[in-house]
C-alpha cells in the first residue's frame, strides 16, 4: 500500500452535505454549515489500498469518516504493522501522533475502500469544545462508539478457534461498521486480507473459515460483498 494522490472536496460549503455524518447522526451538528457559518471540517477523497498521509496525524485531530471503510494501525519501530480497528460511514477516526511514552510505535492505516474523510485540525478542537458543551458531549458518545469497535475487533481476535474469529468479527463489523444502522451485508471492497489484518492471521484462513461458514448457510459471498445469512449461527460460534 502506499500514498496516493488526495483531492480535496470541500473546505467550507455553505450546505451540508447529502451524505453528512454529523447531520445524519445527529452528532457534532454545530460544526457543520448553517446560515452562521461554514463547515469546521474538510472533506479529502482518500482511494482505496492507500495510505494516510503521516502528515496527517500532526495536522488533524480527529475524522469522521464520510464514506467507505478506513482501517486503524499502529507500526513499531521495526515497521511491523498491527490493525486495529475499521471505521465505515459516520465512525470517528480518531488521530494522535506517538507521545513520550510510546516514541517507538506511532499510528498509521488506509483505506480498504475508496472514502471520503471529514477531517478536522488539532487547532480546532479545544476551542470548539470550550465554547460549546454538546460538542464535548458529542464528542465523548462517539469516542465510546470508537472504543466498543475496539473491543468487539480484540473481542473476536481472541477466540479460541479461526471459525469462531471470523464469525465474531463479522458481526463485530456488521453492528459497529455504519452506526447506528446494523449491517447485513458488509461493503464488496474489504477484502478478506483486510479481515485477516484485523484478526492477526492469513487471508487464506480466513478463506477457509468462511468456506466452512458458507457450507453451514450462516454466510455468502456476493458480488455486492459478504451477507450475513444466518445471525444466530454465526453468533453461536
Amino acid at each position: 500500500m502506499g500514498y496516493a494522490h488526495l483531492k480535496i472536496l470541500a473546505g467550507n460549503p455553505s450546505s451540508p452535505c447529502p451524505d453528512c455524518p454529523a447531520s445524519r447522526q445527529g452528532l457534532l451538528e454545530d460544526l457543520v454549515p448553517c446560515e452562521e457559518h461554514g463547515c469546521s471540517f474538510q472533506c479529502i477523497a482518500l482511494p482505496a489500498r492507500s495510505q494516510l498521509p503521516a502528515r496527517w496525524f500532526e495536522r488533524y485531530g480527529l475524522a469522521f469518516v464520510r464514506r467507505g471503510v478506513v482501517v486503524r494501525q499502529r507500526a513499531d519501530a521495526q515497521g511491523r504493522v498491527t490493525s486495529f480497528d475499521a471505521a465505515g460511514p459516520g465512525c470517528l477516526y480518531p488521530m494522535r501522533m506517538p507521545t513520550e511514552n510510546s516514541p517507538s510505535s506511532v499510528p498509521c492505516g488506509y483505506a480498504a475502500t475508496d472514502s471520503l474523510l471529514c477531517l478536522w485540525t488539532r487547532d480546532q478542537i479545544a476551542p470548539a469544545v470550550s465554547e460549546d458543551t454538546s460538542v464535548a458531549t458529542d464528542l465523548i458518545e462517539l469516542q465510546n462508539a470508537t472504543m466498543e469497535r475496539i473491543t468487539r475487533i480484540a473481542d473476536a481476535r481472541g477466540r479460541t478457534s479461526i471459525e469462531a474469529r471470523v464469525a465474531a468479527l463479522l458481526v463485530a463489523l456488521s453492528d459497529t461498521l455504519s452506526p447506528p444502522r446494523r449491517r447485513d451485508l458488509l461493503p464488496s471492497g474489504l477484502q478478506l486480507r483486510d479481515l485477516g489484518s484485523l484478526l492477526g492471521i492469513r487471508h487464506e484462513t480466513v478463506c477457509r473459515a468462511l468456506g466452512t461458514l458458507t457450507k453451514r448457510g450462516a454466510v455468502e459471498r456476493t458480488p455486492d460483498g459478504l451477507r450475513i445469512l444466518d445471525r444466530e449461527l454465526v453468533e453461536a460460534l
